[in-house]
Parts: C-alpha cells; sequence; structure tokens
C-alpha cells in the first residue's frame, strides 16, 4: 500500500499513543468513560502511579483495547506502539527492538534487551513470553533504560503485563471469535470470593485455525495450523488489612505450526566463478537446489520440507509448554511502609521443527530442536508509603536459570553433501549441537524520590548486579560412519597443528580448539586445533544508575529529565560451529541514556500532549554477524559492536472532541546507527567498515493513528466504531544489509536484506449492551492486504524472509456475568 508522505508530515505534526480509542484508558474505565473520569496507571516505580505524574515515557494499553482490536501476542502489540518492533528468529523465537536496542539471538538461553514481566515477575526468555497475552487489565510499555529496578536485561526498555485480578463480587465472562482460515478464538474467565478473606480467578483461551501458508511447489500442501492452549489461575489471600498474598498459574502449550519463510536468493562464494558459498573449488552444486524457483512473493507464498533425514515428521512442527507458578507477599509495617516478596519459578519445554531456506528440499532445516528451561526468582524488597515526600524503594533479588538446547540442523541437500561427499568422500547431512548453561545472577538496588517542593521532584537510583553463566558446547554427528562430518575435522586436526588422532568417534565433539582469524588456541584445557567439547565460564558485574527530575509546571503540564545507564548481561551463542571461535561469548553491553520530555493536558483535558527526546550511547552491542570459516564459508558469530549511537524523537497525542470520539496518534523518529566496527558483511566480504550504517530491525520511521467513536442508539445500545492505521519505514535484517553483497545472486530482490516499510489498517465496528453486558462486533486486521515481513535470514546456500500474515477478518460475540 502506498503512503503519501504529505501524510507522514501531518502525523508527525500532531503525533502521539497509537492504540485504539481506549489503549490509553486504564481497564477500571472500561474503555467508554467520560473523557476524563479515568486515570491511566502505570507501574514505573513498582507502585501504581498517575502516568501524568511519572516522568518517564510509557505507553499503557488497557485490556478492553486489547480485546476490541483483537490483539493476543506481542507481536501484534508491536504493529501498535511505534518505537517497539518485533521480528521472528527463523526458529520462532522472538526479537523485541525498543528504541533501537534490541539483541538479535535466535537460541532460547539468550537474555533479552527489552525485559517482559507479568505482574513484575520475570519471564527471563523472550521464548517465555509466547502466549500470555489475554486476560489482562492493562499493558506497560516502559521506553529506555529500566536498569535500577527492573534489573540488567532491560537496556531497551521493560513490558510489564498486569493480569486481571479475582474480584469482590462474583462475575463471569467470555468471548468467541470466528475468522479467516477457520480461525476460532475462545476467551472465559470466572471470578469471585471463596470465602470472607479469598477469592480467585480463572481464565483460559483456545486458539484454533487452519494452515494459511500455501507451498509453492506442492499445490493443495498448506502449513501454519494454529493449535494454542493457554490458562491463568489467581488465588488472592487476605488475613488481614495489612497482610496480602497473591498466588499466580500462568501456562500455555503451543502445537502450533511455525512459520515457514520464502526463498529470496542464493548465495555464491564467488559470483564469478559461480561457487557457493562454502564450496570447494571444482566441486558443484546439487541440480535440485539450482532449479528451485525463487518465492512468488505473494503473502501466502512460502515453501518447506516434508519430510527429513533421520527425522520422520513433517517440517514445520511443534509441541511447546510453559508452567510459571509465583507467590507475592505484602505486609504493611504499621504506617511507614510494605515489605514485598516475589518468587516465581518458571519450566519450558521445547520439540519442534523449522524450515530455514523456504525450499521443498533440506537446504538447511532444523528439523528437530530440543530444549528445557528452568528458572527460579526471588525479590524481596521495602518500599515507604507513597504519601511521604521523601519515597524510597530498597531491596535485593536472585535468578537461577538452567538452559538446555538441541539443535538438529539437515543440509542433506546443499552444496555441503555433493561438494563435500566429492571431494573428502564424506557427504554430510546432519549436525547437532548439544548446549547447557547454567546461569546465577543477584543484584542489591535502590530508589528514592524527594519532593523538594510541591512542584518539583527530584529522582536517583542505583543497582549493582553480579552474574555467572557457565556454558558447555559439543557438536557431533549422529549419523553412520560414511556421513560423519566429525571425519573432515579428525583429519584437519592433525594437518593444521593438532594431536595425532584416529578416526572419528559416534558422538564424539568435533570442534576445533582454535580462532579461525587469529589461528590461536581458545582454551587451556585442550591442545591448539584438538578436537573436544567447549567449556567457559563468563563472570561479570556492572552497577546501573538512574538520576533525573520532574517539574509540575501547572497541574496539567509536567516536565521531566531523566540520565541513566543500564546493562544486559553477556551471552552464548548457539550455532552451527566449525571451531572454538565461534563458541566465544559477547560480553555485556550498556546503554548511557539522556532523556527529556513534556507532558500536557490541555483544554480542560481533552487533548493530551506528550513529546520526548532522548540520546543514547550505545557501547559493545551484542550482535550475530558473519565470520568466514575455512571449511565451510560464511558461519554464525556472536560479536560486540564498540559503539554505536541513538538519537531519537517521540510524540504522542490524544485527543477527545466529544465523549463520543476519540483520536489517538503517535509518531517515533530514530536516527540508530553504528559508530565505529569493522567486520564480515552478510555475503562473507571481510573488512567491510559499518561505521554510519543503520542498526538492524530499526524503522526510521514508525506512525499509528487510531479513533474510536460510539453512538448511542436506542435503550442502553451502543454502536461503535474504531480503526487504527499504522505505518513502519523500512529497516534492514543485518549490518550492511541495505546492499546486496556480491556473493548474493537474486532475481527479483533488488535488497536482499531490506525489511522495506509498510502500512496496516485494522478496524471494528459493532453494538453493546451497556446494561446487560454483551456486545458482537466484526473487524477486520491488515484490511489492504499488504505485503510485509519482519525478518531476512542466510541459511547455507539461500537467503530467506518471513512474511506477516494476509487480511484476516471475522466477527465476535462476548458477554459479561456480573
Amino acid at each position: 500500500m502506498a503512503f503519501d508522505k504529505s501524510f507522514f508530515l501531518a502525523s508527525a505534526s500532531i503525533s502521539l499513543m497509537v492504540p485504539g480509542a481506549a489503549f490509553a484508558q486504564a481497564a477500571s474505565d472500561g474503555g467508554h468513560n467520560g473523557f476524563g473520569t479515568g486515570e491511566i496507571v502505570v507501574t514505573a516505580n513498582k507502585r501504581e502511579q498517575k502516568l501524568s505524574d511519572v516522568g518517564v515515557t510509557a505507553t499503557v494499553i488497557s485490556g478492553d483495547s486489547l480485546q476490541q482490536q483483537g490483539i493476543s501476542s506481542l507481536e501484534e502489540v508491536a504493529n501498535h506502539v511505534p518505537s517497539l518492533s518485533y521480528a521472528a528468529a527463523p526458529n520462532g523465537t522472538p526479537v523485541y527492538t525498543l528504541r533501537g536496542v534490541g539483541f538479535y539471538e535466535s537460541s532460547i538461553s539468550a537474555y533479552p534487551s527489552v525485559s517482559i514481566y507479568v505482574d513484575e515477575v520475570p519471564l527471563p526468555f523472550p521464548i517465555l513470553s509466547n502466549h500470555i497475552t489475554f486476560d489482562i487489565e492493562r499493558l506497560e510499555v516502559l521506553k529506555g533504560p529500566q536498569g535500577t529496578l527492573f534489573g540488567q536485561n532491560s537496556t531497551g526498555g521493560a513490558i510489564n503485563y498486569i493480569a486481571a485480578k479475582p474480584t469482590d463480587t462474583f462475575r463471569a465472562g467470555g468471548s468467541l471469535s470466528y475468522a479467516r482460515f477457520d480461525q476460532v478464538d475462545a476467551e472465559a474467565f470466572v471470578s469471585g470470593p471463596l470465602g470472607e478473606k479469598l477469592k480467585a480467578r480463572l481464565a483460559g483461551r483456545v486458539e484454533l485455525g487452519d494452515a494459511w501458508q500455501r507451498s509453492e511447489s506442492r499445490p493443495g500442501d498448506r502449513n501454519g495450523k494454529t493449535r494454542n492452549y493457554m490458562g491463568r489461575f489467581l488465588l488472592a489471600f487476605e488475613p488481614s488489612t495489612s497482610v496480602r498474598f497473591l498466588l499466580t498459574v500462568n501456562g500455555w502449550k503451543d502445537k502450533s505450526e511455525p512459520l515457514a519463510p520464502q526463498h529470496i536468493a542464493l548465495q555464491f562464494q564467488n559470483e564469478a566463478l559461480g561457487v557457493p558459498s562454502g564450496f570447494p573449488v571444482g566441486a558443484f552444486r546439487p541440480a535440485q537446489e539450482l532449479e528451485a524457483p525463487f518465492s512468488s512473493l505473494g503473502p501466502r507464498d512460502a515453501d518447506w520440507s516434508t519430510r527429513s533425514t533421520l527425522f520422520d515428521h513433517k517440517t514445520p512442527f511443534a509441541d511447546n509448554d510453559m508452567l510459571q507458578a509465583s507467590l507475592r507477599a505484602d505486609i504493611d509495617v504499621g504506617d511507614f511502609g510494605t515489605l514485598t516478596s516475589l518468587t516465581a519459578y518458571t519450566k519450558f519445554n521445547q520439540r519442534q521443527g523449522n524450515d530455514y531456506d523456504g525450499l521443498p528440499i533440506n537446504g538447511l532445516d532444523a528439523p528437530l530442536i530440543l530444549g528445557d528451561i528452568k528458572t527460579f526468582t526471588q525479590e524481596l524488597r521495602f518500599a515507604n508509603d507513597p504519601r511521604n515526600p521523601f519515597r524510597f524503594v530498597i531491596g535485593g533479588n536472585y535468578e537461577k536459570d538452567k538452559v538446555y538446547q538441541q539443535l538438529n540442523t539437515n543440509f542433506a541437500e546443499s552444496s555441503a553433501f555433493i561438494g563435500y561427499g566429492t571431494v573428502f568422500g564424506t557427504p554430510i547431512t546432519i549436525n547437532t549441537i548439544d548446549n547447557n548453561q547454567a546461569m546465577r545472577a543477584y543484584a542489591f538496588f535502590g530508589n528514592v524520590e524527594y519532593d523538594v517542593v510541591d512542584a518539583l521532584t527530584l529522582k536517583a537510583g542505583v543497582r549493582y548486579t553480579n552474574a555467572r553463566d557457565r556454558a558447555t558446547t559439543c557438536q557431533t554427528d549422529i549419523q553412520g560412519p560414511q556421513y560423519y562430518l566429525g571425519n573432515l575435522f579428525a583429519v584437519f586436526s592433525p594437518l593444521l597443528g593438532g594431536p595425532a588422532r584416529g578416526p572419528y568417534q559416534p558422538r564424539e565433539c568435533f570442534a576445533l580448539n582454535l580462532d579461525p582469524e587469529t589461528f590461536l588456541p581458545v582454551v587451556d584445557y585442550l591442545p591448539f586445533a584438538a578436537l573436544g567439547e567447549y567449556r567457559d565460564t563468563l563472570s561479570e558485574d556492572n552497577v546501573s544508575w538512574r538520576i533525573g527530575a520532574d517539574f509540575k509546571a501547572s497541574p496539567d503540564i509536567l516536565l521531566y529529565a531523566n540520565v541513566s545507564k543500564g546493562y544486559k548481561a553477556g551471552s552464548y551463542p548457539v550455532t552451527a560451529a566449525t571451531t572454538f571461535g565461534q563458541a566465544v561469548p559477547a560480553k555485556q553491553e550498556s546503554v548511557f541514556a539522556v532523556e527529556g520530555g513534556i507532558k500536557s493536558s490541555l483544554l480542560d483535558r481533552r487533548l493530551q500532549l506528550n513529546v520526548a527526546g532522548f540520546y543514547y550511547d550505545y557501547r559493545d552491542k551484542q550482535l550475530r554477524t558473519k565470520l568466514n570459516d575455512p571449511t565451510f564459508g560464511q558461519l554464525d558469530v556472536l560479536r560486540n559492536i564498540p559503539k554505536s549511537s541513538i538519537k531519537g524523537v517521540e510524540v504522542e497525542l490524544t485527543a477527545r472532541p466529544s465523549d463520543r470520539l476519540t483520536v489517538n496518534a503517535a509518531y517515533t523518529f530514530l536516527d540508530a546507527k553504528v559508530d565505529r566496527f569493522v567486520g564480515t558483511n552478510a555475503g562473507g566480504e571481510t573488512g567491510i567498515d559499518f561505521a554510519g550504517t543503520p542498526i538492524p530491525y530499526t524503522p526510521r520511521h514508525q506512525v499509528s493513528v487510531g479513533f474510536n467513536y460510539d453512538q448511542p442508539l436506542s435503550g442502553d445500545l451502543v454502536l461503535f466504531s474504531g480503526a487504527s492505521i499504522n505505518h513502519r519505514s523500512g529497516t534492514i535484517a543485518t549490518l550492511g544489509g541495505n546492499t546486496n553483497p556480491s556473493t548474493v545472486f537474486a532475481k527479483a530482490v533488488p535488497c536482499v536484506y531490506c525489511i522495506d516499510g509498510y502500512t496496516t489498517i485494522d478496524a471494528q465496528l459493532g453494538i453493546r449492551d451497556e446494561s446487560q453486558g454483551w456486545r458482537a462486533f466484526v473487524w477486520g486486521k491488515n484490511i489492504g492486504n499488504e505485503y510485509y515481513w519482519t525478518n531476512v535470514a542466510a541459511g547455507y546456500d539461500t537467503v530467506a524472509r518471513f512474511v506477516g500474515r494476509p487480511t484476516s477478518y471475522g466477527v465476535t460475540v462476548g458477554y459479561s456475568f456480573r
């Protein structure tokens, strides 16, 4: 869909918060109160406050707005919140980038740069957040480093889900939706007292749908079935007015078919010679891969493998589940303050397969990925009475994580299979990576606010964090001797100066102890170039801090300024590697941020205008990039980018010209670029100076405009309507991705690693009964059937893109019992 530039200029001049009308209203409003009767609430300082009184930039989305707009995932939230971007790694691991700060890493053990919480209880790894957007009171997106109160790994910001709580009286309700592709979504809750001091809430959601992607090689074959099941149970116990407990159990099961990509380009080591990546000169490429056509590039077009060598099941597939139990205790200490304890245990199991290349053959697939996460967290803090002019929070927390992941990759029909089979007599097909990580972190923090006078508040916070990560990585070949990939390394090891040895043994770890760029050993417990298991411990500590001031120029105008520094923990990659040089971790990154803004309520609170400007000094950004391996050519490696910088402006506007109409608009401008880094691009070209290159997954312009309109009919019937237009300008999926490397061949794609700008339109129209509690409405998402994609990834010989969903439309009915 074309998007006129004049629209951008107009939007930029009036811009502010996206959502639909209720987006910025507290759930207690129901999203339908008269303007100004409800307050937007946020817990940025670990207590509930009016958003207009808090000197931070945040977007708050009410649960009613999430339901009305059919938003059921953080991917959809990202489409509606400027400055928040979403990308799916090839294995489905979500990647969130906020204001240009994010960590693109596909392994489930990777800590994020944007932390996710449910009622302040952390979901430490992004994969855990896949199915928690249901039965929500509100959703808070806190922008900028939040390290003092929300811990490390929140350098970009923090996203906090506030779950709907048990009610004092009996309530129940539910909704049922039917949509395109036979999608059926059902959600329900029941809530109320179980006794004088005990109350509970039980909620669940089921998502069932047919496949929507069409195979380009097998007419009639489909991918993308939806089979998701979610549940949440809350039990609130209040033995006295000064003691409160809340037990929460969250869980979900995902048996959906992961997204299949579109094959858009081939990679060659030398375009002039036509030598595929990692191919010995003189070898040849499989005829079937050369003949596989590029994708037709429609919103539903894709391709995938039906079966995989040694793994007799369809790819893609998934069978993943998550369970979290948490206990919150709040104990009032007289009138002085409140002691809060948050204890949580989370368990995640993964069993899935993903297609990486968008081909009907096994050019590069992950037919089986196994994973297991076990995490325990404990936070203890004390906060004094928030009515005190001097307010403080002090505390500490502890986290222990154990993560295991096994990644099986299949390249049986890639250049590697025939090439190495011809030259070395080893037609390699399967590579198995086993990674174990044991992480431990503890922290102590404090935050203070002081009202110098009624109009001026000074703020400061600090957190000390100590983290340790013990990792082991072993790469093996699980096939018979004629296929052993390890045979190559058993031969290479003594040739490179390693110890003399015999043939490769099944399940032996075969990566070589050397760095292919420096040609030096990486660890000291093995001889140079010896085969073995990579073991390492990463120990780091840091001090996050924040200072700021809030000034109430008038009851309706808040000026604020903040200076802060936050850290994200170092990380070990989980990737196919031939040497230990690819297994070394990236060290911790940091963001130094300066931000100032204004929040204003004008025209008797019928116009809300917020403006914020910020600058980030981004040091040691962790980024997946490429390494030229002497055996296989281009392989992934995790690097630190020495210096980057981000400058930005956010403008947000909410206008209510009448009690029936609310208009929202938001605009974010980001200038995010690398200042200093020399490395290898996605095509394997070395020595590239990336200074001035845009940071991946960071659109320069992001715009959202929406409205909600209510029209009373007869009695308690109300006709309601809403729509939103969301636009993202183009970005890139890898460093230097705005130009094609000379090693890439594509027919219909002028910029292989570009993520083009796109515009989506959503709308709703329906009727509700204010007294009877029922509603019915029709809705549409991506009404213009915009063809867009959120990620581009390189395989062994191929490049593939991952697209967004096409037009979806449906009808929803709901009822609430009181």
